[in-house]
């Protein structure tokens, strides 16, 4: 079948948004958002699954997945996903139209981000099914708290996973934009602890944590951006008990991002023997903790997953890039957990502001895009 020839119902997908960024939904508590989704999947004729990652997290709700049984053997077994919290100030939209563009009234997020995912979805599903149209098996899954850590992902049972290709419908930019890299990314937390005295009597018999900080600080050879693929941020600084004590800790966190891990794990520890050279040569001593922030994207335009969103994309008419990003997303935990899974851009515009803002055509497309994929996943059947 024409994948071009499939009609999509405007006015229904722009309801359903309207619909769906009224319902007030803060990250880790997006119950009422997750009780329409559950609706809607079931008007669908699929049965919607509300799992126990919210109860992980303390969450008002899990993730809610849906299945739709394939009816082409062979197909590509296919995996969307979108979030359902938006970013403060979100407690129900108030949606104006303007010249074929939505925005909110000015008081909250629009919330495009990122209910033009999950509307997408939802309507190239209901193109499926009203229209019998053939293919193969696919998996929705619509998650929590992205917004404040992707922690809907991170306390995700990777077992209920039954899907060749990962589709994160959540990025800027128009339908036909492909993110299929970015960074693996870490936390490293220095912990510098020198020597209280009092500050105004005998600071000479303390050592200033703060200045070894800033010390080291100081030594850095560059930061913010290193290159093209490779970011350094000091982020979070903390240190002192009182304005009359000489400081005796110190903590700061790093954020470093690579898609290349070698080069991270080297970048880290460059920077950590640095740091500790200098807080060392100052009498103090150092402390260090890692963490895990983000596992790595890095899939190559022939990888098929991308392919297979490329060719959709092409038979639309859509202009089609791939790219890197410098973000983290849900797709870099299903990529960690064995799902190979890229972003693909909704349309949503000035993100995590009230002057957010949506193109009806960007929404209209990114549905034909999905839809598209899910045609494009039973050519070769």
């Amino acid at each position: 079948m024409n994948q071009n020839s499939i009609v999509i119902n405007e006015e229904r997908l722009k309801n359903t948004f309207i619909e769906l960024v009224s319902v007030p939904c803060p990250s880790l508590d997006e119950k009422e958002e997750a009780a329409l989704l559950i609706q809607k999947m079931k008007d669908l004729g699929m049965d919607p699954q509300v799992d126990d990652a919210g109860k992980k997290c303390g969450g008002s709700t899990g993730n809610v997945w849906g299945f739709l049984q394939g009816n082409v053997p062979g197909a590509v077994r296919l995996f969307f996903e979108a979030h359902m919290d938006s970013v403060a100030p979100t407690t129900g939209t108030d949606v104006i139209e303007k010249d074929g563009v939505l925005y909110s009234d000015g008081t909250t997020t629009l919330g495009g981000d990122d209910k033009s995912g999950i509307a997408a979805v939802l309507e190239a599903l209901q193109c499926v099914v009203e229209n019998d149209l053939p293919h193969g098996d696919v998996q929705v899954c619509f998650t929590i708290a992205e917004e404040t850590g992707s922690y809907g992902v991170r306390y995700m049972d990777k077992t209920k996973i039954r899907a060749d290709a990962g589709y994160c419908m959540d990025s800027n930019g128009h339908p036909g934009e492909i993110k299929n890299a970015s960074p693996k990314a870490i936390n490293v937390k220095l912990k510098v602890r020198g020597k209280s005295a009092h500050a105004g009597m005998e600071p000479e018999k303390g050592i200033n944590a703060i200045m070894l900080a800033a010390e080291a600080l100081h030594a850095l050879p560059v930061y913010g951006r290193l290159d093209e693929e490779t970011t350094l941020n000091v982020d979070l600084i903390s240190g002192g008990l009182a304005s009359n004590i000489v400081p005796e800790f110190c903590e700061l966190v790093i954020d470093m991002r690579c898609p290349d891990e070698e080069k991270l794990e080297r970048l880290k520890e460059e920077t950590v023997a640095l740091f500790r050279d200098a807080v060392e040569a100052g009498g103090g001593t150092l402390e260090v903790e890692l963490k895990n922030v983000a596992p790595g994207v890095n899939l190559n335009t022939e990888h098929a997953t991308v392919k297979l969103a490329t060719a959709a994309a092409e038979k639309l008419g859509f202009p089609v890039s791939t790219g890197f990003t410098g973000g983290c997303s849900d797709a870099n935990f299903l990529c960690g957990m064995g799902l190979p899974s890229v972003l693909l851009a909704t349309g949503m515009d000035k993100i995590h502001t009230t002057e957010e803002r949506l193109a009806l055509e960007d929404l209209n497309n990114a549905a034909r895009w999905v839809l598209g994929i899910i045609t494009e996943a039973t050519a070769k059947c």
